[in-house]
């Protein structure tokens, strides 16, 4: 607020001359007289009015002043508080700006403790990481000899196998071998003034001794015989208990190993036209006690009869058809019959057959006993010269057997094994024993082993 206006400024101390002034439009010259006679009045009323003006203002000026005080006290309250408002707010600015700092540094520690605890925590994560590599390495390396050991252990188990399989084999393998030494070192037997008795694997076989060569023959031979591969095919063809016949038995060699394959429970026929041959045929049958086999001394054909036998000087090329002028030495009436009109009821399981080339005169008599035993198996010597002998082809040969619903299979003498075969294979051969048997059959299975 504006102080109030001074009446002192107007009005003149008392008992001062106020000087004329030229503002008021009469000459200084003039007025002088007239100013002095009132100076006095004015002095008085100067200082009359301004006591008045002095009360007046004072009067009027007091409450303005006390007015104006308060407003003074109170703005300076307000300044203090102002002041104190001030200093209270630098002070939380100041607590603000220390939390603020204090707050960064905590920050900044949690920051750095994060980023610490970050740091270690990848740390450890990449530790984690490569302990899991190094576990998963360690799992592949461990797999890998897991693996190699298992395949270590599965050979040395192969070989352990085996090493058990020829420990096994060991003594299938010496036994026969002990046995066949220990049969060999046997010495000839003199078991009359007409045999040699002749030890074999299945027993003993009797041989005559006028034949010096054919009896070096068996007694060089293993203990198999001359025909080992066909006697082995005929004890994997043959079972206990059954019927069988051997056409053109001779001094029996096969005859022995049919007979062991039926055992007294079977029957094995064996026909034998020719006398010397049939004779040790007869001893060897008592000598190794074989009840059931029945020797007879008739030939075997197409047609039941007589016909002429011609005998040769080499033992087993006797045939019912001529020999060559060489071989043959004389002529023998025998008696011929048919299979069908022999076997026991017609049943007939394997029968083998060597005549000579006479062998389909003997499949042309046996078929009824061919149609009553549908799992038959038939042995037959193939040889192409007495085959041109007696004119016949092998091609006719083979067919003859063919249309009975037979398959050949050509028998390995050495290896026992049995190939399947045909006219013109067979062909290239001097001499073979061929199995027939009809396809899918036991006798098949047998054959080969299945």
């Amino acid at each position: 607020m504006a102080p109030a206006p001074s009446w002192s400024a107007e009005v003149a101390p008392s008992g001062a001359e106020q000087a004329p002034s030229p503002a008021d439009g009469a000459p200084t010259a003039a007025a002088a007289p007239g100013r002095r006679r009132l100076a006095l009045p004015r002095r008085i009323a100067a200082r009359l009015f301004g006591r008045v003006a002095d009360y007046g203002r004072r009067y009027l000026q007091a409450p303005v002043l006390h007015e104006l005080g308060e407003q003074r006290a109170l703005s300076h309250a307000l300044l203090d508080e102002l002041r104190h408002t001030r200093l209270h707010v630098v002070q939380l600015e100041r607590q603000l700006e220390a939390l603020a700092v204090e707050h960064g540094r905590s920050v900044s520690a949690l920051a750095a403790l994060a980023n610490g605890h970050g740091q270690q925590l990848t740390a450890m994560l990449a530790a984690q990481d490569a302990l899991a590599l190094r576990q998963e390495r360690m799992a592949e390396e461990q797999g890998q000899i897991a693996r190699t050991h298992s395949e270590r252990l599965f050979a040395i188990e192969g070989i352990a196998a085996t090493s058990v399989t020829h420990l096994e084999t060991l003594p299938a393998l010496f036994g026969p071998r002990f046995d066949e030494l220990e049969i060999k070192q046997r010495p000839l037997i003199a078991y009359d003034d007409e045999s040699m008795a002749i030890r074999m694997r299945d027993g003993y076989v009797m041989a005559p001794r006028h034949l010096p060569t054919f009896v070096t023959m068996l007694a060089n031979a293993t203990s198999r015989g001359l025909e080992p591969g066909t006697g082995d095919v005929l004890r994997r063809l043959i079972q206990p208990g059954m019927v069988v016949a051997d056409v053109g038995a001779n001094i029996g060699l096969l005859t022995l190993v049919m007979a062991w394959a039926t055992g007294p429970s079977g029957r094995v026929i064996a026909f034998e036209p020719e006398a010397v041959p049939r004779s040790n045929l007869e001893k060897m049958k008592h000598l190794n006690g074989l009840s059931w086999v029945e020797v007879r001394d008739q030939a075997v054909g197409e047609s039941a009869g007589r016909l002429t036998f011609h005998v040769s000087d080499i033992i087993g090329h006797s045939s019912l058809y001529a020999l060559p002028d060489a071989e043959e030495a004389r002529t023998v009436e025998v008696e011929v019959v048919r299979l069908d009109d022999v076997a026991p009821a017609q049943r007939l399981d394997v029968v083998k057959i060597d005549v000579e080339g006479a062998e389909l005169d003997v499949l042309a008599g046996m078929k009824g006993v061919i149609a009553k035993n549908p799992d038959l198996a038939v042995v037959a010597e193939f040889g192409p010269e007495h085959l041109k002998r007696v004119g016949q082809t092998p091609a006719q040969w083979f067919k003859a057997f063919g249309d009975a619903g037979f398959t050949p299979y050509m028998i390995d003498e050495t290896r026992s094994d049995c190939v399947k075969t045909n006219a013109k294979a067979a062909a290239k051969v001097v001499s073979a024993n061929i199995a027939f048997v009809r396809a899918g059959g036991d006798a098949e299975k047998r054959l080969l082993n299945r």
